[in-house]
């Protein structure tokens, strides 16, 4: 049989690990987004011939599926002047046609702008799973070249990445590339914070590398003394997931059990076990810090065992997180699950109303996810309804109002027995007037004095309104 050759402008590894019948139906599809779309250019410079094999190389790192990286190679047919009679005309099945018009269909949504673009993105995922590792591989080939980007366009972008993708990735346990965006996108959109982590990560990089080398070693040698086959890795934690779990658990730098972490391997379930056992031995576990995410799998269908372990003596005082997992589970959750048949089983993760109520605050905050899916179910029947809003208090619990809404409604409603002492309200964090409205997401603090502040009559007004209101206002608390 002769061999084929591939597309000779395209990266090899697209065509990794294809069969040849493969190879031949995805160079075709190469070879007519060179002929038709070489001309047209992007914001960034490139073609968007270059830019489709770009995405489906992308792609190919999480997904062999030949349909979908023919798609993505062609993704941008339809903004060709003759965009319809090309696509028609395309070496690609009917199918693929129209997921290239579904994809096109989502191209001018802002989902870190507008409530109704994430719906609409969350249900187009729903309705079609294959739009998932679609869309979030155009997303990842922007961030790894944001600097061709305008900088106006180039922060938009950032933030939005930040903010929403790699939520929704992190959901459904693609966390290779969910760490990759925020790493990238950190630095763009919180340029102060990541420089002064930054200084602290450096001052302390010769430490980490000690620890984490020697532990290591230890670990290793004390495991296939009990004949435990494995292979390890060591991580020190992302700037953006140090930063943000800093913000969120309002830890010090120094207080995080979890910066350091060494990742163990083995062939099997009931080797993960025979594992922790040998770790407990041999090291000095801090109480309450397991985690078997195995026996009960995250919500996004995340498998592993975490411990929380004081290093070895002499080294370092600094705790360090062991993580103990199968190579199947290690497998996806680097990459997520390939299959569409596993990404519909999982769509329950971003459909639930938690995950929705949790990315919608996103669009505002880079505050802590939701304490509860329970607290979120009667209000989330109404949550995206245009007539309803959702406002956080300073404490993460949700209320539910009816349109429109002031931060005058939102006082009496929640605090009625304590209006005649407010001192201050805040807005997002800004002190704001109480005729202000409120919108989408916004996280109102009250702040009361100690002694009253206002008259009785104004109270007693501020009463009257809060029991009229009640019944519209659903408290999450």
């Amino acid at each position: 049989m002769q061999h084929l050759t591939v597309c000779t402008t395209c990266s090899p590894s697209l065509f990794q690990g294809l069969r040849d019948l493969e190879r031949g139906s995805l160079c075709a599809v190469c070879d007519f987004s060179h002929a038709h779309l070489s001309d047209i250019l992007r914001r960034t410079g490139e073609s968007y011939a270059e830019h489709g094999c770009q995405v489906a190389s992308v792609l190919s790192e999480n997904s062999a599926d030949v349909s979908l990286l023919k798609v993505a190679v062609l993704h941008d047919v339809l903004l060709h002047k003759n965009g319809p009679a090309l696509l028609s005309k395309s070496p690609l099945s009917k199918d693929e046609r129209e997921l290239i018009v579904q994809m096109h269909g989502l191209r001018r949504l802002h989902i870190d702008e507008s409530t109704k673009d994430l719906d609409t993105v969350i249900n187009a995922f729903m309705e079609d799973t294959r739009l998932l590792p679609l869309r979030m591989a155009h997303r990842l080939n922007d961030v790894r070249h944001l600097q061709l980007f305008l900088p106006t366009l180039r922060k938009q972008i950032a933030k939005e990445t930040l903010h929403m993708y790699t939520a929704i990735a992190g959901r459904l346990g693609m966390h290779a590339w969910r760490y990759e965006m925020e790493d990238a996108c950190f630095p763009i959109v919180q340029p102060k914070a990541c420089a002064n982590l930054r200084e602290k990560f450096s001052q302390m990089e010769e430490l980490d590398k000690t620890c984490l080398t020697h532990t290591q070693e230890f670990l290793m040698k004390n495991l296939q003394n009990e004949g435990i086959s494995c292979h390890m890795d060591v991580r020190v934690k992302g700037l953006y997931s140090t930063y943000r779990k800093m913000v969120i658990k309002k830890r010090r730098f120094q207080d995080l059990t979890d910066r350091l972490a060494v990742r163990i391997v083995v062939p099997e379930v009931m080797d993960c076990y025979k594992t922790l056992a040998v770790v407990h031995a041999c090291m000095h576990p801090i109480p309450g810090k397991l985690k078997d995410y195995i026996g009960a799998p995250k919500e996004n269908g995340y498998q592993s065992i975490h411990t929380v372990v004081y290093p070895l003596p002499g080294v370092t005082e600094q705790p360090m997180e062991i993580q103990i997992r199968a190579e199947e589970m290690h497998r996806i959750c680097e990459h997520g699950h390939a299959s569409h048949a596993e990404y519909k089983t999982l769509m329950y993760a971003l459909h639930a109303r938690s995950a929705r109520v949790n990315l919608f605050r996103n669009l505002q905050s880079l505050r802590e996810e939701a304490r509860s899916p329970q607290q979120f179910q009667e209000a989330m029947r109404k949550y995206f309804r245009e007539d309803h809003v959702a406002i956080f208090d300073g404490d993460d619990n949700l209320y539910h109002f009816k349109q429109p809404v002031s931060a005058m409604d939102f006082v009496c409603t929640v605090h009625p027995s304590r209006c005649d002492k407010l001192k201050e309200i805040r807005i997002n964090g800004r002190k704001m007037q109480l005729s202000s409205r409120l919108q989408d997401g916004d996280i109102v603090e009250v702040r009361f004095a100690r002694e009253k502040t206002l008259q009785a009559d104004w109270s007693h007004a501020c009463c009257h309104l809060a029991n009229k209101r009640k019944l519209s206002a659903l408290s999450a608390s």
